[in-house]
């Protein structure tokens, strides 16, 4: 009987076809490959920090030993496919894969999912905030579910940048000392420069603006005042606890979503949340890390006062429900996301430093 199928298989090769022609390839055989990118560098944020180092690596690694398949990760870090302000709309078209964005870069189209950032002095530990906005997005699935409804591509992780500071080239102690300078931050924390002159500006050109006196600080995180070298052109870092912010997004194109096997799904959806509870432990030994190297590169590091923090929280505690109700009035549930995460963090422990009431 095998010689006969043998015989059988030797005339097929003779008038050109083949064997095995119409069977699938074997699953082990096959190859995946994906295009993931950011608009910062590689290594000077938390979320690209863990992408590179743990997130890439092991999605390989995943996919190989749960499925057989072969998978191919190429990033594109710092803006090499798309900018900052452009990762959103490049993962939309399929310009990339994955993409590492900011809600903070996407007013509209991220409007409420931002909600951490409309809270200022939020809690400065990254895995309290990782938890409670995990727990808001889990109880209003329309935060995730508008992504895959309106903008071709489907939410894999929220996760969260450090706590925020205040960097500037100048010293100061109190909330009064302000007045008469220019300070910078990206997007909606332009809301909490009170008593100063808000600047409106982003990391990668903040060197030059800071060095040449554009403006004089910069709202950021330890980490990334010396990742971005920023500590060369101010040499003071207050630590304001403006809060730690799930303001950083991982989407997946849906057309390419929709192409892959449901084990790699899996394999995405699993590693979403491991993803973010990753980000929130680098963030924390981010501000350590970073704090460290800034006092080593000559930085003056100081705490601002509880008097301090009180009366600026009091100078920003209209912004919250200003931004609650803006949300009500593009239609979505601004008041309810709002009070929720306020109430789901105070259960965990943490008090604002003033109260923010949400009509």
């Amino acid at each position: 009987m095998m010689k006969a199928l043998t015989r059988f298989a030797g005339i097929l090769v003779i008038f050109g076809i083949s064997a095995t022609a119409g069977l699938a390839p074997a699953k082990s055989q096959e190859t995946i490959k994906l295009r993931l990118g950011s608009g910062h560098p590689a290594k000077v944020l938390e979320a690209n920090i863990v992408t590179t180092k743990w997130y890439v690596p092991e999605l390989i690694k995943r996919v190989k030993e749960k499925t057989g398949k072969t998978l191919e990760v190429q990033q594109f870090h710092g803006g090499t496919v798309a900018k900052l302000k452009e990762v959103f709309e490049a993962t939309r078209d399929g310009l990339l894969d994955i993409g590492s964005w900011y809600t903070v870069f996407e007013p509209t189209n991220a409007f409420l999912q931002t909600f951490n950032f409309y809270l200022p002095f939020n809690s400065p530990d990254p895995k309290l905030v990782t938890k409670a906005t995990q727990k808001t997005f889990d109880k209003f699935p329309q935060l995730a579910s508008v992504f895959e409804e309106k903008h071709n591509q489907k939410l894999l992780s929220i996760s969260c940048v450090g706590n925020y500071g205040l960097g500037t080239s100048f010293a100061w102690k109190n909330f009064s000392d302000l007045k008469g300078h220019k300070l910078a931050g990206a997007g909606a924390n332009l809301n909490w420069i009170k008593g100063a002159t808000p600047v409106s500006s982003n990391l990668n050109e903040a060197y030059n603006a800071i060095q040449t006196g554009v403006y004089e600080g910069y709202i950021i995180f330890p980490g990334s005042w010396y990742g971005f070298k920023l500590h060369e052109v101010g040499k003071y870092f207050t630590k304001t606890d403006f809060g730690a912010m799930a303001i950083h997004a991982m989407t997946i194109n849906l057309n390419k979503w929709k192409k892959l096997d449901k084990d790699v799904q899996n394999i995405l959806i699993e590693m979403g949340k491991e993803f973010s509870n990753k980000v929130a432990e680098e963030c924390v030994n981010f501000g350590i890390k970073g704090e460290a190297k800034l006092k080593s590169g000559g930085v003056t590091i100081s705490q601002i006062t509880p008097e301090a923090k009180a009366e600026w929280c009091e100078a920003v505690k209209e912004f919250p429900n200003k931004m609650a109700q803006d949300a009500n009035n593009r239609g979505l549930p601004g008041s309810e996301v709002m009070r929720y995460y306020i109430t789901t963090i105070e259960n965990m422990g943490y008090k604002f430093p003033c109260k923010y009431e949400i009509e």
